[in-house]
């Protein structure tokens, strides 16, 4: 499946499968964390209005179109590419986008954020919160491994992001600022690949993750 396609033109514009408004999903972890099985599971059902978006999409084409280039030297492009079509979708007419990213750079949080704010979008956040070692298993079993250095800094990221929530709600239940800046604070879940093989994107987007996928 293509998850960064529309899926059917016609079906772009239509309803909010929730009831919920325009909204961005961003489904955060470590790179190998298994953000983009969990997004196609979400959108396995090919839902009306629904975009996805992953940058494993990009590296594919783009590394078909390539002939033969390593993948290493095709890396600052696949991130220019995904990180524009990020942007664009996300000011974009689709009712709901799910987004694939780390989540770990603040700068390119508050970008998106900020894209979400300004096409009216509400911002969920789930956090897919993996240990390092499973996260390069997962590298590894896609074929393709993060440089160590890049790793490092992703996971030493990750760490900080997830003590900044945790400190925050020992404050404030619902502070997210950091995290998820200018957001609704009661729109983060955190999971592990158990709880998110539980997930539903009607759950999700309701703010109620435990419910039974719909009949």
């Amino acid at each position: 499946m293509r998850t960064d396609a529309v899926v059917g033109a016609a079906r772009s514009a239509g309803p909010d499968p929730a009831g919920r408004g325009r909204t961005l999903v961003v489904v955060g972890g470590l790179p190998g964390a298994g953000k983009t099985t969990l997004l196609r599971r979400l959108l396995a059902q090919r839902p009306a209005g629904v975009v996805g978006l992953d940058s494993e999409d990009v590296a594919a084409r783009l590394t078909a179109a390539a002939g033969g280039l390593p993948y290493r030297a095709l890396r600052p492009l696949v991130h220019v590419v995904h990180r524009v079509r990020v942007v664009a979708m996300t000011l974009g007419g689709a009712p709901v986008v799910v987004l694939t990213d780390p989540w770990t750079s603040p700068w390119w949080r508050a970008v998106v954020t900020a894209a979400a704010r300004r096409a009216g979008r509400s911002v969920r956040l789930l956090l897919l919160d993996a240990p390092q070692d499973a996260a390069e298993d997962g590298q590894a079993a896609r074929g393709r491994v993060v440089p160590e250095r890049s790793m490092r800094r992703h996971a030493a990221r990750w760490a900080r992001l997830l003590r900044r929530l945790d400190a925050d709600r020992d404050v404030d239940p619902g502070a997210d600022r950091d995290v998820n800046p200018g957001a609704d604070p009661s729109t983060i879940l955190r999971v592990d690949r158990a709880g998110a093989r539980r997930l539903t994107l009607d759950g999700v987007l309701r703010g109620r993750p435990d419910d039974p996928p719909p009949a």
